[in-house]
């Protein structure tokens, strides 16, 4: 404990904690000589001080729980002088809430900034936190917001209409079309909290009844998106070394195979099937032989087994997730699929195992994109939750139409999840209607073995389990689903949606038979679309074929050159970048007694940035705690405590890219391997 306690991190606990017990003794001081601009400057800036609180992780919060008496009791003191505004704060906050309407308190010199001080949640970071107003939010409350230090400020204009004067540092959204552009402009740094303004002071204005419904659909999209967007970020941080370390294993193979931008250039506006391994696929499995050379037949690998089971090989397999996934290709024959469509980085054994099936493709753009630039693959940037979801994001790229989903229950059914044929079917689901949650049950030894979903964690007698939700039901009514489920019935909506908007005579089809109602597509029996398909004269394919012209239309000669430029970039910033972090911790060190050595240090230290941005996709590893680290800088009180932050950042660039360089240099060795075979001039 004793290296803890000289830690940045724990030092900036230590310092956090002081601020906020002279906020709160500043915030009292004020509060009984009236000065009421200084109570709100000070409360704000205890909402910031809050929020850096929860930025802090849980093992430096217990750090002091360790310590001798007498540090426990100064820590109590602090904790003690912060606690002792509480009551005041939230008298003196709520003080104009029922005094009179928004409309009279408005008219005041200090109505505006008395709303927000009721309104704004307590713990507030006013630079990245994002408030959302709508057209007819009063303006005095969006300039008074401004004053006080919010940078991320966003207006729904729910009239279609721009103001005829808009407000600098406003961003300002017409329709729902642009939200997930309007969140990925914000990544990596997505707000932690979004504080929709409306929905806890109403507007003044009177608001007509279909305005006010396009106001709440705005309002519960933009909630959903901004949950995927931190659902996504979350996915990127726990899986980013992983996906980093198997997408540069898998590096050489991908060099010598095709990629989705080869499937492009030989499937356009053909049907497609989607078979998921939803509970209701076994209503309907067998009556997929019909579409055989008809559609276009993906398959997610959970569904593999189950196909095998009645005879059907699908055109497509997909695999996007990076866990062990092989047991879900127990016993199978790849060798008479089309086409095995796997994710840059999944799991190395695969891209070995099935090398001579392997098309690879892009699955979350942000952090596969790196691979798939290095051989200019990428023809679209995207993400999606699910390998089903994705098959659908990636038919409508190949224009396909109509686009058929079967087995997407995303649901359970008579405690199922999965098709009794699929390589999850043993899996059963007990839900407790009273509890709203769900237990699995019978757990395939497989998906124990893989790494499991965040929403089944938490043992309940041993078991996983997560909370059940409500989605609306295929044929009326409602059915249980769980956290992931209903993110990726969103998914599909807005999928759909889009599809929709840019093609309004296309046909999807949802075929399920069960499951979830997933607005957008017409819910008929698959005999149905299968009838759609033989009276629309689509000519029959074969997807062998194709997939030979596929394979063949590699050049792999094009593709290994790109890689050898490609990896010898990667190893020169990664050697660089360690090397000038090492120069910079030396430089830190003696900075503390010799602040002339500041300004090298200042100029090694924005060399190191320009090279770690080199290669920013491991940089991609870093973010969250690099985002921690700037925090710390930017509150260190002294030049001590600064650089002592900044030594945490020199330290985890050596720590990750140290990790990164044996694989660099074995997929090195093995590019090498492949130029002597292919008999090419070394790009290195």
């Amino acid at each position: 404990m004793t290296t803890l306690k000289s830690d940045a991190n724990v030092k900036n606990l230590e310092f956090v904690l002081t601020q906020m017990a002279q906020v709160s003794e500043q915030i009292l001081s004020a509060g009984i000589e009236g000065k009421e601009n200084e109570v709100r400057s000070q409360l704000d800036r205890m909402r910031q001080l809050k929020s850096d609180i929860e930025m802090i992780e849980e093992k430096y919060k217990g750090f002091f729980d360790t310590r001798p008496t007498t540090e426990k009791k100064k820590i109590a003191e602090i904790i003690s002088q912060i606690d002792k505004s509480e009551e005041f704060r939230n008298a003196w906050a709520s003080r104009y809430k029922d005094l009179a309407s928004t409309k009279v308190l408005l008219t005041l010199e200090d109505g505006p900034d008395g709303i927000l001080d009721w309104s704004m949640p307590s713990a507030w970071d006013w630079k990245h936190d994002l408030i959302i107003f709508s057209k007819h939010s009063d303006e005095r409350l969006i300039h008074s917001i401004m004053k006080r230090g919010q940078k991320r400020i966003l207006v729904f204009c729910n009239d279609g209409h721009e103001p005829t004067e808009k407000l600098e540092g406003v961003s300002y959204l017409l329709d729902d079309k642009n939200i997930e552009a309007y969140l990925e402009k914000l990544s990596p740094n997505l707000p932690k909290r979004v504080f929709t303004f409306d929905k806890i002071v109403k507007p003044v204005e009177e608001i007509e009844n279909s305005e006010l419904k396009v106001r709440e659909s705005f309002f519960e999209k933009f909630e959903k998106a901004f949950f995927r967007s931190l659902v996504n970020k979350q996915t990127i941080t726990y899986f980013a070394n992983r996906w980093i370390n198997q997408g540069l294993q898998n590096l050489t193979t991908i060099a010598i195979q095709p990629s989705f931008k080869n499937i492009t250039e030989f499937i356009n506006k053909v049907p497609a099937v989607i078979i998921s391994p939803g509970p209701s696929l076994d209503k309907n499995i067998k009556q997929l032989h019909e579409l055989k050379n008809k559609a276009l037949l993906i398959a997610p690998a959970q569904t593999l087994l189950a196909l095998d089971k009645e005879g059907i090989i699908p055109d497509i397999v997909m695999v996007a997730d990076p866990q062990n996934l092989m047991y879900l290709f127990e016993n199978y024959d790849a060798s008479k699929l089309g086409a095995l469509l796997i994710g840059v980085a999944c799991q190395p054994e695969l891209f070995q195992k099935y090398k001579e099936k392997v098309i690879s493709f892009n699955v979350n753009g942000p952090l596969d994109g790196w691979v798939s630039d290095i051989f200019d693959d990428v023809n679209y940037r995207g993400a999606c939750g699910s390998v089903s979801s994705m098959a659908f994001l990636l038919s409508s790229v190949l224009n396909c139409d109509p686009i058929i989903l079967v087995g997407q229950d995303l649901s359970f059914s008579n405690g199922k999840q999965y098709s009794t044929g699929s390589a999850d079917g043993g899996l059963d689901v007990s839900i407790d209607e009273e509890k709203k949650t769900f237990v699995w049950k019978n757990i395939p030894k497989g998906l124990l073995e893989m790494d499991l979903d965040n929403i089944a964690k938490e043992p309940i007698d041993n078991a996983p389990h997560g909370q059940i939700l409500t989605l609306p039901g295929y044929y009326g009514g409602e059915v249980h689903t769980n956290p992931a489920y209903a993110m990726f019935h969103a998914e599909f909506e807005r999928l759909a949606q889009i599809n929709l908007d840019a093609k309004s005579d296309l046909k999807l089809f949802n075929c399920t038979e069960g499951g979830a109602f997933i607005k957008g597509f017409e819910h008929v029996p698959l005999q149905e679309a299968i009838k759609t398909i033989n009276k629309g004269g689509y000519p029959e394919f074969n997807f062998d074929e194709i997939s030979r012209k596929i394979f063949d239309s590699t050049d792999k000669e094009v593709r290994l050159q790109k890689l050898g430029i490609a990896l010898t970039d990667i190893e020169s910033a990664i050697s660089k970048s360690v090397r000038i972090a090492k120069k910079c911790i030396k430089l830190a060190s003696i900075a503390k007694s010799n602040k002339e050595k500041l300004e090298e240090l200042s100029a090694n230290e924005k060399e190191l940035f320009v090279a770690v941005q080199a290669s920013n996709f491991i940089s991609m590893t870093m973010h969250n705690e690099i985002k921690k680290i700037m925090k710390l800088t930017d509150s260190a009180a002294t030049l001590e405590s600064n650089l002592d932050a900044s030594n945490l950042l020199y330290k985890l660039i050596i720590s990750e890219f140290d990790k990164i360089s044996p694989q660099v240099a074995k997929s090195i060795k093995e590019y090498n391997k492949l130029v002597a075979e292919f008999a090419l001039p070394d790009a290195g």
